[in-house]
Formats: structure tokens, sequence, C-alpha cells
């Protein structure tokens, strides 16, 4: 990815944003995990397999949300460097 003083604004955006919906996802359904399927003796251990690869999963896509919202900072900093004002940074982060 290219970024210049031209595009800097969009590129925080498209990042920001993102990593914005995505942690509304995660805040929404990251909880969710399997129950019983049904009375079987394999049912309990599929359960707690899939719930455990659920949390990992989900922890995992937690730190890429994280990792994209310090890429959003980083780019805004160089929006910064490159003399934009700090209104128009702000104004490239999701409310």
């Amino acid at each position: 990815m290219r970024i210049d003083r031209d595009n800097v604004l969009a590129v925080t955006a498209v990042i920001a944003t993102e990593a914005d919906r995505l942690r509304q996802v995660l805040e929404t359904y990251g909880g969710a995990r399997m129950g019983k399927c049904g009375g079987d003796p394999v049912s309990g251990d599929a359960m707690l397999a899939f719930n455990l690869r659920a949390d990992a999963l989900v922890a995992s896509l937690w730190n890429y949300v994280k990792d994209l919202e310090k890429l959003a900072d980083s780019v805004a900093d160089a929006a910064r460097t490159y003399g934009i004002a700090e209104s128009d940074v702000a104004a490239a982060f999701p409310a």
C-alpha cells in the first residue's frame, strides 16, 4: 500500500472503519458458543472442541482489531507529519 499526502486521510479512514466494524461484530457475536447437539456421548466432546477453537479464533480476531487500530493510529501520525490539521485527522476516524 502506498501512502502519501494525497491519500493519507482516506487510508486512515479505511483502516479505522474496518477496525471499528470488526470490533462491533466481535462485541456482538464474539461470545457465541456451541451447546451440546444431543444426548449422545460425543456431543460433550464436540462442544468442548468447538468452543476451544472458537475461543482461539475470537482471541486472534481481537488481536487483529488491535493491530488495525495501531495501524490506523500510525497512518494518522503520518498525516500529522504531513501537516494535516488535527480536525481533519480526527474526522478520518469513525464517530
